[in-house]
């Protein structure tokens, strides 16, 4: 019975135009930094406004997940928005984009926009315009500071859905 059941619900959804269905909600998650330090990461997300839009005021907030201990949420200190992994964010070329850098590595643009109703970031990872997954700090601890050895940019083609990736000394 449950099979026919879902037999018929199969053949209902079929003959819905695919535009007239409802779309599956959209996170507000854009990306993640992890690092080889730990199994901590950099959570940075989307902030809309009461339209659904990106917030003009402030549209990505970040902040730790603290993976290495018990996985709670845990705001960026001070040092770290100003000088590691915080960004500017400011109005893009394209109405109702923004463009993105790092605090800490200013050299890479990335846009931040929404996309059939869901919030992305694009850049360019190995020569391909897409939507940035997950970004890979290596880096050497000891002395005040680490030393970054490498980066990774990790994502999928804009256009394809391929997924690309990119290592890279700073």
């Amino acid at each position: 019975m449950k099979a026919r059941a879902a037999l018929v619900l199969a053949g209902l959804l079929s003959a819905v135009p695919a535009g007239v269905r409802a779309a599956a909600p959209c996170a507000d998650h854009l990306f993640t930094v992890e690092r080889s330090k730990n199994a901590n990461v950099v959570v940075y997300d989307a902030k809309r406004d009461a339209s659904g839009e990106l917030d003009p005021a402030g549209p990505v907030e970040e902040y730790w997940i603290l993976n290495a201990d018990q996985g709670q949420r845990q705001e960026l200190s001070r040092v770290e928005r100003e000088r590691a992994y915080g960004v500017d964010v400011a109005p893009g070329l394209e109405t109702k984009t923004f463009v993105l850098t790092f605090k800490a590595q200013k050299k890479r643009a990335f846009t931040v926009r929404m996309h059939d109703g869901c919030p992305e970031v694009l850049t360019r990872i190995h020569g391909h315009e897409a939507v940035l997954s997950r970004i890979y700090v290596k880096s050497k601890e000891g002395g005040l500071m680490p030393r970054v050895e490498s980066i990774e940019l990790f994502g999928h083609d804009a256009a394809t859905g391929e997924t690309v990736k990119e290592k890279f000394a700073p």
